[in-house]
């Protein structure tokens, strides 16, 4: 806690500027939890499509063929 108080303390005497650039280092930050909610909807996209019968692949490039 004491960490977060002399945080709070340094960033109180910022410029706008130094501001921006703190905002903008915290955004960073907060995104790299990002990856985990994609890999979490990968996941279910995988379970979504173990259920289907036969290839995919196959499919969509007879489908593509049928078109041509």
């Amino acid at each position: 806690m004491i960490l977060k108080q002399q945080l709070i303390k340094n960033i109180e005497q910022l410029s706008a500027m130094e501001l921006i650039i703190v905002h903008n280092f915290v955004q960073i930050l907060t995104r790299q939890t990002q990856p985990q909610r994609l890999k979490t909807g990968y996941l279910k996209t995988r379970e979504a499509l173990a259920i289907c019968q036969g290839n995919l692949s196959e499919d969509v490039i007879l489908d593509r063929e049928e078109r041509l």
